[in-house]
């Protein structure tokens, strides 16, 4: 398996409010493998995409196999950061159908 990007992510948990995510479940993608999962907020994948890292969905096919998403994107529209899958710059986030994680 090649390497799909710095990070992968294979859950969110939803903050207040139709299309916010508060938090993000990520993984470092090492090419043959994925890191332990970790959690972090939304803010701070904004910035990591900012400096330069690349995030993408990823979805379970089955017990050992996993699916590449698409590439997570971020903006600011009227002082709040967004993350979207989709270019729509609207206010609010998507991650598509990412399973909802338990904190």
């Amino acid at each position: 398996m090649s390497k799909w990007a710095d990070f992968v992510v294979s859950g969110m948990k939803k903050g207040s409010g139709l299309a916010n995510i508060s938090h993000v479940q990520v993984h470092e993608d090492f090419g043959n493998e994925f890191g332990k999962p970790e959690i972090i907020d939304k803010k701070t994948l904004a910035s990591h995409i900012k400096k330069g890292k690349t995030y993408l969905t990823i979805y379970k096919k089955n017990e050992t196999d996993w699916e590449p998403g698409e590439i997570i994107n971020t903006y600011v529209l009227d002082g709040e950061t967004h993350i979207r899958t989709d270019n729509n710059k609207v206010d609010g986030d998507n991650l598509g159908t990412l399973p909802e994680i338990e904190s």
